[in-house]
């Protein structure tokens, strides 16, 4: 093996190891904004705002508490 071929299976490794790891990354962040998204302070305050307006129109998701 020739330094300039372990020089590029290195740069491959390493570049394989990072796009893994900013694949889970955006996987998680993904997941992590979807669940966030459903049931966030902005969107409770959204429901209330509406309950009060117009008290059968709004229904909060099961999930928010």
């Amino acid at each position: 093996m020739t330094t300039a071929f372990r020089r590029t299976a290195g740069r491959l490794a390493v570049a394989a190891l990072a796009t893994t790891a900013l694949t889970g990354a955006a996987i998680a962040g993904g997941q992590a904004a979807h669940a966030t998204t459903s049931c966030s302070p902005i969107v409770k305050t959204f429901n209330a705002v509406l309950a009060v307006r117009e008290p059968s129109a709004t229904q909060t998701p099961a999930t928010c508490s």
